[in-house]
Formats: C-alpha cells, sequence, structure tokens
C-alpha cells in the first residue's frame, strides 16, 4: 500500500535547497549594501568650494568663494559648490537626486535650525549637476533653481564653459534665491525669458563688487619685503607625497607669495583639514581629518542643515 505522505525527489530537495540558499545571500548582500552609501560619501577639504574634479578656473575659483564667503558673512547662509568625477565611485548608483541630498546632509550645509544652505554639485563624468535647497526654502525655490540650471548651467556645460556654467549658476542662486530668503522676500519664479534678460544685468552688478572687494583684499596685503611695493600674488597647490602602494597622498598645500615688480617669492607648507589619499589613477580612496590641524572659529564645519531632496537637476 501506497504511503499517503509522498516525498519529494532528491533532485527537487536540492533545488529547492539551492534556491533557498540564494534567496539568503542575495539578503546578506543587500544587508551588506544598505550602509554603503554612507561609508563611501566623500568628506569636505573646503567649506565652500571643492573642486574634486578640476572643473574650475583659477579666477572663477576666487570669484566663487569670494561671493559664498561674503553671503556667509552678511546673511549668514552658507553655499557650497562641489565637482566630482562621478557618483558611483561614491555609491551614488542610486541616481542624481538621491546622491545629492546624501551628500548634503552628510556634510550638514546650512543653519541647523534654519535649514537654508544650498550645494552646487556638478558631476563631470556623468553629465549632470544638482542645485540642491536646504529644507527651509519653499517649493518656488525649486522652481527658480530649475530656471537656473535650464538657462544658465546647462547651456554653458553643453558647449564646453564647464567653469563658467558653474560659475554664474552659483552667482544666481546666491542672488536670486539665498538672498531674498534672508531677507525675508517671497522666492518667485520669473516669467518665462525674464531670466535673459536678468542675468545680464545681475551679473554685471556682481562682479564689480566681487572684483572690488578682490582689489580691496589685493591692495591691503603686506607690502614686499624687498622692493617695498604691494600686490603680492599667492598661489596655493596641492603638496603630493607619492605612496609606495601608487598613488599618492595630500595633508599640506604649498603656499607662494611672489612680487610682480621685483620677483620676490617666499614658500611656505599650510596644513590642510583633511588628509586624502588618491590611488594610481587619481580616484579618491579616503580622507581624514589632518592630525595637528586647528580649525579658525567659524571655519571649523558647516552648521548641521538637512535636505528634503528640494532643488533642481540637470544634464547635458
Amino acid at each position: 500500500m501506497d504511503s499517503p505522505f509522498r516525498t519529494a525527489p532528491p533532485a527537487k530537495i536540492q533545488q529547492r535547497a539551492i534556491r533557498a540558499a540564494a534567496w539568503l545571500s542575495a539578503l546578506l548582500w543587500l544587508a551588506l549594501l544598505a550602509p554603503a552609501h554612507a561609508q563611501t560619501l566623500p568628506d569636505w577639504q573646503h567649506l565652500r568650494i571643492n573642486d574634486f574634479a578640476g572643473l574650475l578656473t583659477p579666477e572663477d575659483a576666487r570669484t566663487v568663494d569670494a561671493a559664498l564667503s561674503t553671503l556667509r558673512d552678511q546673511a549668514g547662509i552658507e553655499g557650497t559648490v562641489v565637482t566630482l568625477a562621478d557618483r558611483a565611485r561614491y555609491g551614488g548608483t542610486d541616481g542624481l537626486e538621491p546622491f545629492a541630498t546624501r551628500l548634503f546632509n552628510h556634510w550638514g550645509v546650512g543653519d541647523a535650525a534654519r535649514s537654508d544652505g544650498f550645494m552646487v554639485l556638478v558631476l563631470a563624468g556623468d553629465r549632470e549637476a544638482r542645485i540642491e535647497l536646504g529644507r527651509g526654502y519653499e517649493n518656488d525655490a525649486d522652481i527658480l533653481a530649475q530656471e537656473i540650471m535650464r538657462n544658465t548651467m546647462l547651456p554653458a556645460f553643453r558647449d564646453g564653459r564647464m567653469s563658467q556654467g558653474i560659475r554664474d549658476g552659483t552667482l544666481a542662486v546666491i542672488e536670486l534665491i539665498a538672498r531674498p530668503v534672508a531677507a525675508g522676500q517671497p522666492v518667485g519664479a520669473p516669467e518665462r525669458g525674464l531670466m535673459d534678460r536678468i542675468i545680464p544685468f545681475l551679473f554685471g552688478g556682481a562682479w564689480l563688487l566681487i572684483l572690488g572687494a578682490i582689489a580691496r583684499q589685493a591692495w591691503r596685503r603686506n607690502r614686499c619685503p624687498q622692493c617695498g611695493r604691494r600686490g603680492l600674488e599667492t598661489q596655493v597647490a596641492p603638496l603630493e607625497t607619492p605612496l609606495p602602494e601608487g598613488g599618492y597622498m595630500v595633508s599640506h598645500d604649498n603656499v607662494t607669495r611672489r612680487c610682480p615688480a621685483c620677483g620676490w617669492s617666499d614658500s611656505r607648507r599650510r596644513l590642510r583639514p583633511q588628509t586624502v589619499w588618491y590611488g594610481p589613477t587619481g580616484m579618491v580612496l579616503r580622507s581624514e581629518p589632518t592630525p595637528g590641524y586647528r580649525a579658525s572659529r567659524g571655519a571649523s564645519g558647516f552648521g548641521g542643515g538637512s535636505s528634503r531632496g528640494g532643488g533642481a537637476s540637470g544634464r547635458w
């Protein structure tokens, strides 16, 4: 008599065991990958500009840095510019918008109470850009950010004018979004085509103010110890220390002051807040706080702000 309880053939039992093992392995991989995003995000080196991809010209970098510094001093709003080669190496395979929000919150851009910071992020290899806004901005700011992205940044990027696009886009965010919010004024999206008429006048005035500030700073610099004239030029370059296994490490900057009148020059090493290790291909391997570095008051870090994912994205 046949037993009422049938036993599955050995082959089917083996297949079920294989499937169960595969499911378990997949779950384990998901558990391991879940925190990977936070572990691979890059650390900031400077509060205002982190040009890891090397897209900004020295002139545009100085302009953007001066504008962001003035914004923080006058309005208390933190803005930062970040360029990366791509997002995949930093755990950004889930898309541009989640990656930008995660990086923004990881750094804590903006005041913790107001959350009024912003980040201009450009991914050169991915041909993507993002204006990420803190959660303190209203939805109208997202619309205006999209206008800036579409009419100012993307046309420059498509023409290969990467530095100009970053510069003009950042200045537009400062003047059209950040400053009105700081003054308690509503942010509204301009009429279609109005941005094209505003930008030339806006940047003309902004350039005059920024260039004036740079000129004043240059005039107030120390006189040349050799000839006594003003106007010493300062150049900052990272010091690359080769690693035995290939690649290099950067923990210091080489700061050189030079007098264009008589040729006098002086160089010194300056600690960076973060020490960064690079692989043989230039890829960032890791970064850690530099031992012995003491940041000046007000420059020790961001204010702890956060983003809800507001802002605007662009691809070219």
